[in-house]
């Protein structure tokens, strides 16, 4: 069963947050060129894991590697929960 929301070649239009994050990069949109891999996060303190997966995406002339599924989709959304806000007053 295939349980991925994010595939190769899927747009990433970055919201006034995503916009933010990257900074001082140009770009207002990415695209998915690598991925889905699979990691393992482990926490030095409980010795708890949990496992996500990360992608590779482009933006511009830059790429990011092994991007977490779940901060590509806040890049994109402004309305979560967990992004800060008035980031729509930084200029571009």
């Amino acid at each position: 069963m295939d349980r991925n929301c994010i595939y190769v070649g899927d747009l990433v239009i970055l919201s006034s947050f995503g916009r933010a994050v990257i900074r001082p990069n140009p770009s207002k949109v990415g695209i998915v060129i690598g991925g889905p891999y699979e990691n393992d996060y482990i926490c030095a303190k409980t010795g708890l894991y949990a496992k996500y997966l990360s992608y590779d995406v482009m933006l511009g002339i830059e790429l990011l590697k092994e991007i977490p599924e779940d901060f590509i989709l806040r890049m994109g959304d402004d309305e979560h929960e967990e992004n800060p806000q008035g980031l729509e007053e930084i200029p571009d």
